[in-house]
């Protein structure tokens, strides 16, 4: 076991005391000293640390300043989008009906001569063109009704957070809902047409089926309202026609 180390240090002692005789001090209790010293001064430098640095990355208070918002204009984007995809659909479907339409007078006439063929090649031709123009509107509004699903997990977070100039997000995806049920309508009245437009056993049948394709869309221009609206809101450019 190692002796303890002394050292002599020499306190002055007042006048009138008894004696002036060295005080002994451990050398240890010297190191001591020294280090608490040390240790105290380190403390500061090691815990002092700002609250900004021990901080997480902070994280928006709401999704609808970044991708929250982000998303709902993409989504806005593919709607106008489809609704163009819907317009240039629709017009193409009309020249198909009118087509239809002479070759199916033609046949329905009785004043022209009949090969005894209800249903020429020309004729099935426009009428499985028609048919299939009819799918691509049914792709559109599926895909409208996924665009709003996947907006409305956003609408719990934040439906009332504005995501537009001054729409909220609610009312963004309340007007989509509104699109797709005239959509949805305006397609089943469009599939029954290419359907039965071959069909036809008079000439006024005939006449109705056409017209009706052709109407169909100033019936819904509202659709075309609610379009602009949503384009405005977001600052989306809409190609003219």
């Amino acid at each position: 076991m190692l002796a303890s180390t002394c050292i002599c240090s020499t306190v002055p002692t007042p006048k009138g005391s008894i004696s002036s005789a060295s005080v002994i001090i451990p050398i240890r209790f010297l190191h001591c000293k020294q280090t608490s010293a040390s240790a105290m001064s380190a403390t500061p430098d090691r815990f002092n640390v700002s609250k900004t640095r021990l901080q997480s990355p902070r994280t928006p208070a709401s999704p609808s300043s970044t991708v929250g918002a982000s998303r709902v204009v993409d989504s806005v984007a593919k709607v106008v989008d489809l609704h163009k995809k819907w317009q240039l659909t629709t017009q193409k479907g009309t020249q198909y009906c009118n087509a239809i339409e002479n070759i199916k007078k033609g046949v329905l006439d009785p004043k022209q001569e009949q090969d005894g063929n209800p249903y020429p090649a020309n004729l099935e031709l426009y009428c499985k063109n028609l048919a299939i123009l009819v799918t691509i509107l049914e792709d559109v509004v599926e895909s409208l009704k996924t665009l709003i699903e996947q907006l409305k997990v956003l609408q719990a977070l934040m439906r009332d957070e504005i995501v537009g100039r001054s729409w909220s997000l609610g009312r963004t995806v309340d007007a989509l809902v509104s699109i797709s049920e005239h959509w949805q309508s305006e397609l089943n009245v469009r599939k029954s047409i290419s359907e039965n437009i071959g069909h036809s056993v008079d000439i006024p049948q005939l006449a109705l089926h056409v017209a009706t394709w052709e109407q169909l869309s100033n019936q819904y221009e509202n659709v075309n309202l609610l379009v602009k609206m949503l384009s405005v809101e977001f600052s989306i450019t809409i190609d003219k026609e």
